[in-house]
């Protein structure tokens, strides 16, 4: 046999073996990689849904222990005790059932659920015998948040989980209802897409909720990950199934994916490697002909040159003599590490972007993530304080009719009597009926509906302290402090809008009056400022509490007071004192210099 046929034969023989080991290789070594990616990424998918519904159930729970925080429900009556369970349970569409329990576990007002379809306004709609079961799930009052058995009821499409929320004011009262789990549907939902399930289950695998391919999860698949606390998968060779149990709950997240979905990747990662074994057997056919013709010098230069780019040193160059096919070989190895070399600086490039614009995305993203987190805390506050806002205008209309039928007989009878001995008590009644009369009329206006944005008062800044002071002096003297108020006129108006002012001193009067020790004094005087044109409003207490639960409530209300005064162009903050403590405020006056 000829030596090129011989040279070409053994190439042959020793090229096309090691391929198809390569092949054999790379394809059983994609596909366990695979495999594994796509289990790390079902374990991933798990964990971050469990922590989404982690955190959606927290907030969720953190929102109704702030609602039955902000209530006095034990000395409550019972209308107001009902106008509590109307605001919960408009608050989160989620709660089907609402139930006040008193600290003997007793109902302290009529249960809350919507039983026709005009009456749901977005909530499950609960008859007789659901709302027995709820009672029968509803677990004991505990410390905080107490969670019972997830179940699905009756005609119900979606779970629901009974809650027992304590008050955390200490009184015995208690909070339970029913939550419904349908509003997170959303997060499996994301998780899911098209080709994969997301679901969430019970201890016992029983499902609660499910979102996209629910089918690819069997009891059989899903029995042996149950009892794992952290997040863990299990593959075979149709799903991949990954759990991740939620934390402080009976409740387990569930995503699967088909295992076929290797299938596709795999044979993507094996035509470019048997493409590229054929271009190379072709090529070892092509070399082994040409060095059958000439085993020659040029081919050695070939194979060092090979061997140097191999190596990494693009920047090696064959010389190009003659017309024969070495030459041609030489000239376009040339041309391959020309290509090479260009590619490698345009890769270089490519990845220095890649790492600037993955810096400028993660400092977006962080940035996003803080406004979103801020907007919810002003979301959340601005709920509650609409919430207090709401009851107490419905109060005060409904004393407004009763006391104006006190203040008629009681002006009738005095009429009737006129020179009797009963006539002194009678004009006192009158005064003190005209004086709750006052009382309800100012509560009227600090809880009136918020004003359209930009529309603006002029106000008598001293008559609204005033009548701040006068609504909350009833609370002084429970706590035993004096409120003293100079309330001469002042010779100038500012500009502001009286609903927020008004809610805003008498949320820095309840800080003030948190923060003062009992038998002290506030005092509160008023001037302008000739110089800077400013009124000027100085808050003095001669003793204040050294009890660190009372000093973290009055910060808060004198957080929240700054927030709402500030807005309207106040500056707040501690000014000197001798004794006790003083706070001072200052806003420009309507025509100066310097007002807006």
């Amino acid at each position: 046999m000829r030596l090129g046929a011989q040279i070409r034969l053994f190439i042959l023989l020793t090229a096309i073996v090691p391929l198809l080991v390569l092949a054999f290789t790379a394809s059983r070594v994609a596909r366990e990689e695979l495999t594994a990616a796509l289990t790390r990424e079902q374990v991933a998918s798990a964990a971050q849904l469990a922590t989404s519904l982690d955190e959606a159930f927290a907030e969720r729970e953190q929102v109704l222990t702030a609602q039955l925080g902000n209530f006095q429900l034990d000395v409550a009556p019972d209308d107001a005790r009902l106008g509590f369970l109307v605001s919960t349970w408009r608050l989160l569409p989620e709660v089907a059932i609402a139930l006040l329990l008193d600290a003997d576990g007793q109902d302290a007002a009529p249960p809350l659920y919507a039983e026709t379809e005009a009456d749901a306004q977005g909530h499950d709609l609960v008859d007789a015998e659901r709302l027995a079961v709820f009672r029968t799930a509803l677990p004991s009052p505990g410390v905080g948040v107490v969670r019972g058995v997830a179940y699905v009821p009756d005609g119900g499409a979606d779970a629901v989980i009974p809650l027992t929320i304590l008050s955390p004011r200490g009184d015995g009262m208690a909070l339970g209802v029913e939550l419904s789990t349908g509003p997170l549907r959303k997060f499996l939902t994301q998780v899911a897409g098209d080709d994969r399930a997301a679901l969430l289950v019970d201890a016992d695998g029983t499902v609660l909720l499910a979102a996209g391919q629910s089918t690819l999860v069997n009891p059989a698949r899903l029995r042996p990950l149950l009892g794992s606390a952290a997040a863990d998968a299990r593959v075979d060779d149709e799903v991949v199934v990954a759990t991740s149990r939620l934390s402080g709950r009976d409740l387990i997240a569930v995503v699967a994916a088909p295992a076929s979905g290797t299938d596709a990747v795999l044979l993507r990662v094996l035509q470019p490697t048997w493409y590229i074994g054929v271009v190379s057997l072709v090529a070892a056919l092509a070399a082994g002909t040409m060095l059958g013709r000439s085993i020659t010098a040029p081919v050695l230069s070939l194979r060092s040159a090979a061997q140097r780019v191999g190596e990494g040193d693009l920047s090696t160059r064959l010389r190009v003599e003659g017309k024969s096919e070495l030459t041609e070989l030489s000239a376009s190895f040339n041309q391959m590490t020309d290509r090479l070399e260009a590619n490698r600086s345009e890769i270089d490039a490519k990845n220095q972007e890649i790492e600037a614009f993955n810096r400028e995305l993660q400092a977006r993203v962080d940035e996003r993530t803080r406004q979103l987190r801020e907007a919810q805390a002003r979301l959340v506050e601005s709920s509650q304080l609409a919430a207090v806002a709401e009851m107490s205008a419905g109060l005060a209309h409904e004393l407004n009719n009763p006391l104006a039928g006190i203040l008629g007989i009681v002006q009738l009878v005095k009429a009737q009597r006129a020179g009797s001995s009963d006539a002194d008590l009678l004009a006192a009644a009158e005064g003190e009926a005209l004086r709750c009369k006052e009382i309800v009329g100012q509560l009227l206006r600090f809880t009136a509906a918020p004003r359209p944005a930009g529309e603006r008062d002029i106000i008598d800044l001293g008559a609204l302290v005033h009548d701040v002071c006068a609504l909350a002096a009833s609370s002084f003297r429970q706590r035993d402090v004096t409120l003293e108020f100079d309330h001469g006129p002042l010779p100038a108006k500012i500009e502001g809008a009286v609903d927020e002012l008004g809610r805003a001193f008498s949320q820095l009067l309840g800080a003030l009056r948190t923060a003062a020790a009992p038998g002290a004094t506030l005092r509160i005087t008023m001037r302008v400022n000739p110089e800077t044109s400013e009124v000027e409003m100085r808050m003095d207490v001669d003793r204040v509490h050294d009890n660190q639960d009372d000093w973290r409530a009055s910060s808060l209300g004198l957080w929240a007071a700054r927030r709402v005064l500030s807005a309207e162009g106040w500056a707040l903050g501690e000014a000197e004192s001798e004794t006790g403590r003083s706070w001072r405020a200052t806003v420009a006056v309507v025509g100066a210099g310097g007002a807006r």
